[in-house]
């Protein structure tokens, strides 16, 4: 169907479509004629709609219209307003030309007055110097040459003027005039045989002068005092005289002395205070002592006498100090002097290493323990040889200091570490027995605790001392460290020897317990008869040993050790005692119970401090140090008290009570109960098919680790006793394995067998640090005791 919006509109094509080819349809033309005007009426009511704009519009329009015409108006405007401008300033300058002419020569005129004027001031202030300068008016003069120099620098422009470089080079020369006058006037003064006190006066304003002037006047005329001062000085102590030599330095203190007296009563008063002259002649003084020093200490070499150095040294400082003092300037003049010794001190360190040698040759020995028998004397706790060794420390730390503190001070730190080391491996070692036996092996070997105590205590103070003192840069090469480690290891091996005592005194007790027939025991008693005698023979050698021993940390050291290595002992005569029966096992609960009682009582045996009337009582460390060091064997007993029907019951028990996966271990109870071979490999595979169930146990508990289970009856009957040879001796040095586990009580041991099957916490979430048992008594790892227990704790 054709529109008249199509693109390509046909009218014919469109006129055939509306009328056909059939003739009726002509009647329909009036209707579209009509319908053609009004459509053709619309569109002409949308045309004028589409193309009606408002006012606005067409006045925009009709303004973009005349913008070309506007603009070549405006830029009309602007050229006739710069002519117009042109010509006004033409106007303005024609009328000012005779103003600003006037203003120029009245500036000219001004600056001509200006410079006139003070040209006549300069000539007038220039011609008073030079009547001031010639009448030597110092303090006058010391006003007007700075205002000459001031009025001179506004002329610096007009040098070009002959006459005013005339008067530039006269300003210069008088400068150079009174310059020359006054050095004179000061020499006149100073070195006249016959002193004119009325020039004297004016000196001190001529200092002030000198300071106004061009050039390092100041400077100049201090360097000629000094040395005017110091000539009579340096002809009278030259270096290759006897004079200047260093027995005669005394001497030379006493001339620099008098010599500043005399400056200060006579001489400064010439000066101007602000030129701190004294201060300058005595760092002059200072300088060139110093260098004579160096030369005669150069020129004698390592053939100078010590004691005549460190005279003159000592003396040196003296008159530093002397100077601090004088000028209330403390350390201003130190090491002013004394810094040329410096290269030579180690002559006094190789004195000091001669000095300690030829001592060591008398502390080589020491009188014997109890060798006096003097009533009114008491026996010494520690080598008198170390008291005296610190003295000769203390004097010669002290000296040195005084002397240095730079590389000497180093030098004679690590010859006390030299002399320290030989002394405890020379002197202190060989005090100590080689097994304690007697009552004077035990004091042998208190007094060499007592004094490797000593000389730890003392180092570390010495070290501190020395630190302290040393230049900063050479404060982290200060160690003593070795040298303490030295005097720890000797209490160590001492204290080792007084437990092996008390070991050895445990013997026929432990021959006792091992020769009762503990398979066959019935019923329990109180105590077994072989604790007596133990506790017996613990108590009594501790309190031998206790009485020597002079600290009261090494009193809690020594009870330690021995509930160590009796506990050990005990632990290991158990195996020595198998087979065990459930009865025995008991038995030796209440017996490790009485043996506790006799372990509490240790550390009362030594002697309380002189004048402490208090009730004493054992630390809760030691306890709680007691109570670890018996769960070892308590907890072994625990599982040995178990009924082996039914056999779960034994398995629980280990696995609740040691709380470990070891199958050897386990073995090791069986072995201990007396279990035939079969029924140990029964137990074994029910310990294996348990094992699964409990998965928070540990490889292998330290309680069963070091246990050994052997063979203590041999082919041909002999005595299950050991030999003092084969029992056990717990090194010092190994750190205890008896820790942890529950406290050993009545109430406890009772309520476990009532309740045999009643499950126990495992000793291993119960086991601590051995250095944990020692923090609250003051023994932290700064004391030789906390030092000694990390030690064992780091062989663990």
């Amino acid at each position: 169907m054709t529109t008249l919006n199509d693109q390509d509109y046909s009218p014919i094509d469109h006129l055939n479509q509306i009328f056909g080819p059939s003739s009726s349809t002509l009647t329909k033309l009036s209707e579209v004629t009509d319908n053609v005007q009004l459509y053709s009426a619309s569109l002409d009511r949308e045309l004028a709609k589409s193309v009606r704009l408002s006012d606005e519009e067409r006045s925009a329009l009709e303004r973009i219209d005349d913008l070309p015409k506007d603009f070549d108006y405006l830029v009309e405007k602007i050229q006739q307003l710069k002519t117009q401008s042109g010509e006004a300033e033409q106007a303005i300058t024609a009328m000012t030309a005779d103003i600003k002419r006037l203003d120029r020569t009245k500036a000219n005129l001004v600056y001509s007055v200006t410079v006139l004027k003070r040209l006549q001031m300069l000539i007038t202030a220039y011609d008073q110097l030079e009547g001031l300068a010639r009448s030597r008016q110092y303090k006058e003069l010391s006003r007007t040459l700075p205002a000459v120099l001031e009025l001179m620098t506004h002329f610096r422009s007009f040098r070009s003027v002959s006459q005013i470089a005339a008067l530039s080079r006269q300003v210069s020369n008088i400068q150079t005039t009174i310059a020359e006058q006054i050095m004179s006037d000061f020499a006149t003064v100073i070195e006249g045989k016959q002193r004119n006190e009325e020039l004297g006066a004016t000196l001190a304003d001529a200092c002030t002068v000198l300071d106004s002037l061009d050039g390092n006047y100041r400077d100049q005329l201090i360097t000629w005092y000094c040395n005017v001062q110091l000539r009579e000085y340096g002809n009278i102590f030259k270096v290759n005289d006897e004079a200047g030599s260093l027995d005669n330095i005394s001497r030379r203190y006493a001339y620099i002395k008098r010599l500043l007296k005399r400056h200060s009563d006579d001489l400064a008063r010439y000066f101007s205070p602000e030129w701190n002259v004294t201060e300058e002649l005595c760092n002059a003084v200072c300088q060139t002592t110093r260098q004579d020093l160096q030369t005669l200490l150069r020129q004698s070499g390592r053939n100078i006498n010590v004691q005549l150095l460190l005279q003159a040294l000592e003396e040196t400082l003296e008159f530093e100090n002397y100077l601090d003092k004088k000028f209330k300037s403390p350390g201003k003049y130190q090491k002013k002097i004394s810094l040329a010794f410096q290269p030579h001190l180690n002559l006094w360190v190789e004195h000091q290493d001669k000095q300690l040698s030829s001592k060591f040759t008398q502390f080589k020995a020491p009188p014997p323990p109890g060798g006096n028998n003097s009533e009114d004397q008491t026996e010494p706790t520690v080598l008198p040889s170390s008291a005296d060794l610190f003295v000769i420390y203390r004097q010669a730390l002290t000296q040195t200091v005084k002397l240095s503190t730079g590389p000497p001070l180093l030098d004679l730190s690590n010859l006390f570490g030299k002399w320290l080391s030989i002394y405890c491996q020379q002197i202190l070692r060989p005090v100590i027995p080689a097994r304690v036996m007697t009552l004077d092996d035990i004091k042998s070997a208190c007094m060499a605790l007592n004094t490797a105590d000593y000389c730890f205590t003392t180092v570390t103070q010495l070290e501190q001392r020395i630190v302290e003192s040393i230049d900063e840069e050479l404060k982290e090469k200060v160690d003593l460290e070795k040298e303490k480690n030295g005097f720890l290891e000797a209490i160590s091996h001492a204290i080792a020897l007084l437990v092996n005592k008390v070991q050895s005194g445990c013997e026929n007790a432990w021959r006792e317990m091992v020769n009762t027939n503990w398979g066959k025991l019935e019923t329990v008693g109180d105590q077994s008869t072989y604790v007596s005698e133990l506790t017996r023979a613990v108590e009594s050698e501790s309190k031998t040993i206790l009485e020597h021993i002079q600290k009261g940390l090494y009193v809690r050291m020594f009870a330690d050790k021995v509930v160590e290595a009796v506990s050990g002992d005990f632990l290991q005569r158990i195996a020595y005692c198998r087979p065990i029966s459930e009865v025995a096992a008991e038995q030796m609960l209440l017996d490790l119970y009485v043996l506790k009682s006799s372990f509490m009582k240790l550390p009362l045996l030594a002697p309380p401090p002189e004048g402490d009337d208090h009730p004493r009582e054992v630390s809760p460390a030691y306890t709680r140090h007691v109570t670890n060091a018996l769960s070892r064997v308590e907890t072994i007993l625990k599982v040995i008290l178990t009924q082996l029907e039914p056999a779960e019951g034994i398995v629980q028990t280990y696995f609740y009570v040691v709380g470990d996966r070891s199958s050897t271990n386990f073995i090791k109870i069986l072995e201990l109960k007396g279990v035939s071979k079969n029924e140990q490999t029964r137990l074994v595979e029910l310990f294996n098919s348990h094992l699964k169930a409990h998965t928070d146990l540990v490889d292998e508990s330290p309680i069963l680790r070091n246990l050994r289970i052997g063979n203590q009856n041999g082919p041909s009957g002999h005595s299950r006793t050991p030999s003092n040879q084969g029992s056990p001796t717990p090194s010092f040095f190994e750190p205890p394995k008896v820790l942890g586990g529950s406290l050993l009580s009545k109430e406890g041991f009772e309520r476990f067998t009532h309740h045999p099957d009643a499950p126990v916490n495992k000793l291993n979430e119960n086991f601590k640090s051995i250095g944990r048992l020692f923090r609250r008594d003051g023994s932290g790892h700064s004391s030789p005791l906390g030092r000694l227990r990390d030690r064992d704790r780091d062989r663990d």
